[in-house]
């Protein structure tokens, strides 16, 4: 009897004790979540138990949903040949850099996606960064790489992710044979694959660079006329592509371009031509349900740089209620719905390198290739 009391109490103490470690784990789990990821990034270099935690795909996910969107300032400083991350803590204008200069070669960001950063040069390389944790992965050279430049319109890169397959996709659009052509080739490259796909050809040659909003990949087709335009989009799920009208308008001004505000898609309105410099800028936003309603959403006065200087809003975010719009390479403004003005206001003094803006959010999605293999099974 008491031997069989002694096992009895074994038995107890093991679960007991079994039941404590659980329930320090789930606590961890809870202090993790609680912790910027440039915190997490130091916590993964403690010991394997932390670094499996953290790099688990749904901890990284969940760890996403509860971070904050920033803004992100990218710079090239060619004097000291180097690259600059840095991300605009407030309107303020402060800032601080998230990872030591790296070493470039007049990179460019085409886009960010869940913290990631997709970096081109000029030989048509794509590289993958992640500020925040410092990694990087370079990848395979895209089957068509001649005119890659920041500003082309005709052969650009889009990093995405597929929420339902939890996947980080890079698209690469490009011309196809004759350049006076409408037709845009698509080839993409599905993170933690080897190689690019050929997905075929579309017709609508992109007239800007595309946008991600979720999911889907969207960009701009010019006609002979803007209100003939159309929306091209790219669902990253089933890799196929469908075509979306422009909202009916009285006038379409001198220039439309995309970008996600409020996590959907907007259309950017801007009134004015070349003898005529633009003035006001309206934003329409897609309802996500029907994507087939637009609804007009602010109206901006855009302030006189130059009389002479015709210009259009290079990026256009959300961030903290706040609209931020970049005008001109050195100049950020800021728009807020909530004043009785529509005036733009500048949001910090004039940058001391060109740079371009972008949503980020900081986040600990690592770039090693066993993440995405585990993440894939």
């Amino acid at each position: 009897m008491r031997g069989g009391s002694t096992m009895g109490g074994k038995k107890a103490k093991t679960v007991e004790r079994n039941d404590h470690r659980l329930l320090c784990s789930d606590v961890l789990t809870e202090v993790f979540h609680r912790l910027p990821a440039r915190t997490l990034a130091s916590c993964r270099l403690v010991c394997k138990s932390w670094m499996s935690e953290l790099t688990d795909p749904h901890f990284v996910h969940e760890h996403l949903k509860r971070s904050q969107q920033k803004l992100l300032l990218f710079a090239n400083d060619k004097a000291n040949d180097r690259s600059l991350a840095m991300v605009l803590a407030d309107d303020t204008g402060a800032t601080y850099q998230l990872t030591r200069p790296m070493a470039s070669r007049s990179l460019f960001v085409h886009n960010s996606c869940n913290g990631l950063l997709c970096l081109g040069d000029s030989t048509g390389a794509v590289q993958l960064l992640n500020p925040t944790t410092g990694e990087s992965a370079t990848l395979p050279m895209p089957m068509y790489t001649a005119g890659s430049s920041q500003f082309s319109s005709c052969n650009w890169h889009c990093l995405g992710f597929c929420p339902s397959t939890k996947e980080h996709k890079v698209v690469h659009f490009y011309l196809g044979a004759h350049f006076d052509s409408f037709n845009v080739c698509c080839e993409i490259f599905t993170i933690g694959d080897k190689s690019w796909r050929q997905i075929g050809s579309f017709h609508g040659a992109p007239t800007d660079r595309g946008v991600h909003v979720n999911g889907a990949v969207y960009y701009l087709t010019k006609f002979r006329y803007i209100a003939s335009s159309r929306i091209n989009c790219l669902n990253l799920e089933s890799e196929n592509f469908d075509v979306m009208m422009l909202p009916p308008r009285k006038s379409y001004g001198g220039h439309c371009s995309l970008a996600e505000l409020e996590g959907k898609l907007c259309l950017l309105v801007v009134e004015g031509g070349h003898d005529n410099p633009p003035r006001t800028m309206d934003i329409l936003m897609l309802d996500s349900g029907d994507k087939t309603t637009w609804t007009h959403r602010y109206h901006i006065s855009l302030p006189w740089l130059m009389p002479s200087c015709y210009f259009t809003p290079k990026h256009t975010l959300f961030h903290e209620g706040k609209i931020w719009v970049q005008l001109l390479a050195r100049n950020l403004y800021c728009y807020d719905p909530s004043s009785s003005s529509t005036e733009l206001k500048m949001a910090c003094p004039e940058s001391e390198f060109p740079f371009s803006t972008h949503t980020f959010i900081e986040s600990i999605v690592p770039l090693r290739k066993d993440y995405f293999i585990k993440q894939i099974q």
